[in-house]
């Protein structure tokens, strides 16, 4: 989904032990872990959901357009 490497977790991890220290990183961690899943399912769900409403208009869209075809050759 992101195209993100080694070294730009490595800095976002820095960044975070600097800012929230490190009694508070794992807390922070799981809730930005948390946050991210919900993000990530929510993603997924809009996707498929999009996936779907094309299918089903190319669907329709095919199918017009074979009728339209089977008119056309009588």
């Amino acid at each position: 989904m992101f195209d993100i490497g080694f070294w730009e977790l490595f800095l976002i991890f820095m960044l975070l032990l600097f800012v929230v220290g490190p009694e508070r990183l794992p807390a922070i961690a799981g809730y930005l872990g948390k946050w991210f899943g919900k993000f990530q399912r929510y993603f997924f769900e809009l996707k498929d959901s999009i996936n779907k409403e094309t299918e089903t208009t190319s669907d329709e869209i095919n199918k017009i357009i074979d009728d339209q075809k089977s008119h056309m050759t009588r």
